[in-house]
């Protein structure tokens, strides 16, 4: 009898190639290119932030009056960082542990009706959805800070937007933070997270 050896790199090849051209592409066999889901990501932050934070009051009241007019902190990665609540504590340093409560949304498009006396019309803006919260937990999430950028992101168990906004922070205070998917889960879509700090490491 014949002894067959079965060269399997070529085969692994192959399945890998078909793997990531059926990423690659829609239901509609399109090829997805990622320069416009960047592009339709920025839009959104775009459309979010002149419709919610900068147009409705609503929304605003949840801030101090320091944050309504102005973004507290503007950074270069792109994360912009409200401070509703000032901490009293020390500021955070690199390489301490923190907890922290927090609600994450994403940024939705929905349909809002406007009435205008017999009139009825449907206009889309942005809204945001609750992703997940452990703002009534037991116990608030807790991680060891790092510097941005630093290779002990490679193994953090928390997104680097939230790490970076919470560098920024004071113990005991509160900030509202919104991040582009680059600093969460690439997942082409933004990420908001309401940060109360409530522990720091000594």
């Amino acid at each position: 009898m014949k002894n067959y050896k079965l060269n399997i790199k070529p085969v692994l090849l192959v399945t890998l190639t078909l793997i990531l051209g059926f990423y690659a592409c829609d239901d509609n066999n399109n090829y997805i290119n990622p320069k416009e889901l960047i592009a339709a990501e920025q839009e959104l932050l775009d459309r979010y932030y002149n419709e919610i934070i900068r147009n409705d009051s609503t929304r605003l009241q949840i801030m101090t009056a320091e944050a309504i007019d102005t973004i507290d902190l503007r950074l270069q990665s792109g994360l912009l960082l409200f401070h509703t609540e000032i901490g009293t504590g020390d500021s955070v340093k690199a390489f301490k542990e923190v907890g922290f409560r927090y609600s994450n949304y994403g940024i939705i498009l929905q349909n809002d009706t406007v009435i205008n006396g017999t009139d009825t019309t449907f206009v889309e803006k942005t809204a945001e959805a609750l992703r997940e919260t452990n703002k009534y937990g037991s116990a608030p999430f807790t991680f060891r800070t790092f510097p941005s950028g630093s290779a002990a992101a490679a193994n953090a168990n928390v997104y680097l937007g939230v790490n970076e906004a919470i560098m920024h922070m004071k113990l005991y205070g509160k900030a509202k933070v919104v991040m582009p998917s680059t600093l969460a889960d690439n997942q082409f879509n933004p990420h908001i997270f309401e940060i109360d700090l409530t522990y720091l490491e000594q």
